[in-house]
């Protein structure tokens, strides 16, 4: 079963009638999983009614009895007499005749008739709901095991139909209304599964089960983060907040209830959580929403918001501290550099531009950052000396993505030609310029060096680079002129 949604119940029929208005859903898998031996209630439930009586005693000869045939005809029997008894001899207000009448229905694998008399039983007679509640889990046991086993044939459409069926005949667990939130999800069915999340971290796990609690707080999760990517922001803090009240150190979560409460405008809001997740350094938590690299995700989120909303120093914390974390993320430091260039910070703007141009030195913005850092610096002569690199520069390359998988790592950039010159403005031909891309590991050692090649470009023309490097453990990249 996947631990990583439910049909909308029936209501309660006022009256007695076979199977409540809703057509039987016969299950013969619900049948099998009945008792084999007859037990009494064991709540307490008096029948106070001989047809009542005769209702249970026609129950408990239907288990007892080896004849498939003569089964079915004393179960008809049980359900004639007990709806005699509610129809014409006013016990339409005795648990006992419901609870009777939803036993012979789970013998005959009847879903909604058995959830719909089992459901007055404990409505007339709360005491009596533990008792229902085992013969109800028994079907859904059932149940759950045939739709695991359908989702294991990779047959969704009929796992899906017995988590239904599941959620029907037992309400006390959030399991069954997941598995059906996760295939609606993995069918693209998004808005359903927002639901079926929903009704799933609804239902309260029953003896502190903790695998109950687990898919009751994932759901809370998901249905979180579905309704944000559908920017439903309103209920999508909603179920982050329902989320963090079970597990409030999920910094991943409270990343998702400040973005909900930015797409509502509420922007103080946001930046407590923001500033709460700088403060705590990222660190994903343990919850739904912990992974790995969740802890600078969360940094350079919440860096990012702080930035637009002109809070530089606050940036400037969140963008160092991801920086701390990972040495070579050039997003970090190219981040970091741009909030000390608007905090005039001179002197931390050059060492963090100098990092960054050792990560990517044909990048026009790193070394423009590296000059303004010189400037700012009050060091002139350095700042004159990288103009002149700048405006000798042949090629700007642009990385766009860089993609880490388990034993391989992919670098992709764009190289545009510059109208290249010397100090004294002469102009310099366009060359070849060859690079030795080296992937590091979290560590900063080289795992997989590779090369790659831009041929002589014209200024404005463009060329793209892609590059791959083999081997474990890729997290970063720099890159040197050959």
């Amino acid at each position: 079963m996947n631990p990583n949604i439910a049909s909308t119940l029936l209501l309660v029929a006022v009256s007695a009638t076979p199977a409540f208005g809703q057509q039987p859903v016969l299950s013969d898998r619900v049948a099998k999983s009945q008792p084999t031996q007859y037990l009494a209630p064991d709540c307490g439930l008096k029948a106070n009614h001989f047809k009542v009586s005769s209702g249970a005693a026609y129950l408990k000869s239907a288990v007892e009895s080896d004849v498939p045939e003569n089964r079915t005809r004393i179960l008809n029997d049980g359900e004639r007499v007990l709806l005699e008894a509610m129809n014409k001899n006013g016990q339409v207000k005795n648990p006992a005749a419901w609870y009777f009448l939803g036993r012979i229905y789970l013998q005959r694998g009847d879903i909604y008739g058995a959830d719909s008399a089992l459901t007055r039983a404990v409505a007339l007679a709360p005491n009596c709901a533990k008792d229902v509640d085992g013969f109800r889990k028994n079907a859904w046991v059932a149940l759950v095991k045939a739709g695991s086993k359908f989702e294991e044939e990779k047959n969704t459409d009929s796992a899906l139909v017995m988590y239904r069926q599941a959620a029907v005949v037992y309400h006390g667990s959030p399991i069954t209304n997941y598995q059906i939130a996760a295939i609606l999800n993995d069918k693209g069915q998004v808005d359903s599964a927002a639901e079926y999340f929903g009704k799933a971290a609804a239902v309260p796990p029953t003896g502190g089960d903790t695998t109950e609690i687990k898919f009751r707080n994932r759901s809370a999760f998901n249905q979180g983060a579905i309704l944000l990517n559908a920017k439903k922001y309103d209920a999508a803090a909603a179920a982050f907040q329902h989320y963090l009240a079970w597990v409030p150190n999920d910094n991943e979560a409270k990343r998702g209830l400040a973005a909900s409460y930015r797409g509502l405008g509420q922007t103080e809001k946001a930046q407590a959580l923001e500033k709460d997740l700088v403060n705590a350094g990222g660190a994903p938590g343990a919850g739904a929403g912990a992974g790995a690299g969740a802890a600078s995700q969360d940094l350079m989120s919440a860096g990012v918001n702080l930035y637009n909303d002109k809070k530089y120093a606050e940036a400037a914390t969140a963008f160092q501290k991801a920086s701390d974390a990972e040495p070579f993320n050039r997003d970090a430091l190219s981040n970091l550099s741009n909030t000390y260039l608007a905090l005039k910070a001179g002197p931390k703007l050059l060492a963090t531009a100098t990092k960054l141009v050792a990560i990517e030195p044909l990048s026009e913005n790193a070394l423009k950052l590296q000059g303004e850092g010189y400037k700012e610096s009050g060091k002139v002569d350095s700042a004159v000396k990288v103009a002149e690199r700048v405006l000798a520069l042949p090629v700007d390359v642009k990385v766009n993505d860089f993609t880490p998988t388990g034993n391989s790592a992919t670098l992709s950039m764009t190289a545009t030609g510059r109208p290249a010159q010397t100090p004294s403005g002469k102009p310099i031909a366009p060359v070849p310029v060859g690079l030795v891309v080296e992937f590091l590991d979290a560590k900063g050692g080289v795992v997989a060096p590779s090369e790659a090649q831009i041929p002589p470009l014209k200024p404005g023309a463009s060329q793209e680079v892609k590059v791959t490097g083999q081997g474990a453990g890729i997290t970063a990249w720099r890159y040197k002129k050959k």
